[in-house]
């Protein structure tokens, strides 16, 4: 699959992380455009002024808890992927985040793990996509079976 330039937000309190990121996306050709958030609000206005492809997130951002983000893209927006970016959280801490609705988890100190994450991410998000209207062509109409 040919993924083409991504909007990626990316929730990251430390800036030096945020530019290490963007570099990463950029050399593998998969940066359209980036923006960093670092609190509720700026998230918040993220969401609403901007179509994203991908959502980046830290585990620890001051005033953010994770675990409350996660609960939002997964009740609000469950088809638009959220990777886990982290050096502070464990590995088994990870696998519970990924367990429980992120859609992967790549630590700080592993970056180059992040493209391929990104693609798998966004593979499974047009898979799912492309099931979306063939199940409900096939869904059964709630209305009862149409009369002839």
């Amino acid at each position: 699959m040919d993924i083409g330039p991504l909007n990626v937000l990316c929730i990251e309190d430390t800036e030096s992380d945020f530019l290490l990121i963007e570099r990463a996306l950029r050399m593998a050709g998969l940066l359209g455009r980036c923006e960093r958030v670092e609190s509720s609000e700026a998230l918040n206005a993220a969401l609403l002024q901007s179509r994203w492809d991908l959502v980046l997130s830290d585990y620890a951002v001051p005033g953010m808890y994770f675990t409350d983000t996660l609960r939002r893209f997964l009740h609000h927006y469950p088809n638009l992927p959220l990777i886990l970016v982290s050096g502070t959280i464990g590995e088994v801490k990870a696998s519970v985040m990924v367990e429980v609705g992120a859609w992967d988890y790549v630590p700080k100190s592993r970056l180059r793990r992040l493209v391929p994450a990104v693609r798998r991410a966004i593979e499974r998000a047009a898979a799912q996509a492309a099931r979306r209207p063939a199940a409900r062509e096939t869904a059964p109409n709630p209305a009862g079976p149409r009369q002839r």
